[in-house]
């Protein structure tokens, strides 16, 4: 047989070697953050405010100090007033993206320019994810042990470790996903009345994506931007309350001489268009101005276990 027609001969002329579907797939990735969570203590935005740092008094009062048993008629003598201060100091974060008028022009899937400006709003969010897991790895008090996987006692002296320490709840605990799986698997050991409570779509709806699930009252994260401890051997996650972290960021006022320029609603975000027509491409710019500092070192614990 001979003169057959087959696509193997159509292919690249009268025949597509592929053909685009009409959407795009997103690639796999963590994108979930506590950028919102009421647990992360927010200290505004320094926008017009005369510093790119904000100082938080922390101050010994309502309960810090006791009063001593003074004799009827006698002086009693001054307490000195403990207090210290915590910075928090916003910094530059940025992300560029360069696409040409060719790849714009001929998108059928709605990877375009808009697209890229659009994503922009995802990075800020996991921007912030990475700025606070830098620094819940750092609290002095520390629980687990390196190499080993985390398990349901090193939860536990967590969250004993915050009660002595008098830290109020609720609590909060990010940990990596591999400390997660490492302690849902300890947890198939145990016995008794405290429960793991897996995320429902209403808990999903109030707190986003990334909650796992509660355990003795404590809420629990997954997120993969959890750094590594110990030359890479281990994950250091954290549990801590209310006010042992704190953010502030910054939002640009109206930019002189810039070009297109989009402020996504509800964000600091600032996604600005630079044109390049010697070489047809468009350039998309996101700049996210945020700062994230420990504020009481005693009211958190690192979590650190095996990798």
């Amino acid at each position: 047989m001979a003169n057959e027609v087959l696509f193997a001969d159509l292919s690249g002329s009268a025949r597509l070697a592929a053909v685009l579907h009409q959407e795009i797939v997103l690639k796999l990735a963590d994108r979930a953050s506590l950028h919102m969570h009421p647990s992360i203590l927010r200290l505004g935005n320094v926008a017009g405010r005369g510093s790119s740092t904000v100082q938080i008094p922390v101050v010994g009062l309502d309960g810090s100090d006791i009063m001593s048993s003074v004799a009827d008629g006698s002086a009693v003598s001054n307490t000195a007033l403990t207090e210290s201060g915590v910075n928090v100091t916003v910094a530059r974060h940025a992300l560029q993206y360069s696409i040409s008028d060719l790849a714009n022009l001929t998108d059928s899937v709605g990877l375009n320019v808009q697209r890229l400006a659009e994503s922009m709003v995802g990075s800020t969010l996991m921007t912030f994810q990475s700025l606070l897991c830098n620094v819940i790895d750092d609290f002095t008090q520390v629980v687990g042990t390196s190499g080993v996987d985390m398990s349901v006692d090193d939860f536990y002296s967590a969250q004993f470790a915050l009660t002595l320490q008098s830290v109020a709840g609720p609590y909060i605990c990010i940990l990596h996903p591999r400390q997660l799986a490492d302690f849902q698997a300890s947890l198939r050991a145990e016995a008794g009345p405290s429960q793991y409570v897996p995320a429902t779509q209403e808990m999903l709806n109030i707190h986003g994506p990334g909650l796992a699930g509660m355990f003795n009252g404590v809420q629990i994260f997954a997120s993969s931007k959890v750094v590594s401890a110990n030359a890479g051997a281990d994950r250091a996650g954290a549990m801590f309350g209310y006010g042992a972290v704190a953010m502030a960021e910054g939002s640009p006022y109206a930019i002189t001489g810039a070009g297109g320029i989009v402020q996504p609603a509800g964000t600091p975000l600032v996604v600005e268009f630079e044109r390049d027509a010697s070489s047809a491409l468009t350039k998309i710019v996101g700049n996210y101005y945020a700062g994230v500092a420990k504020v009481q070192d005693a009211m958190g614990v690192s979590i650190i276990t095996d990798l």
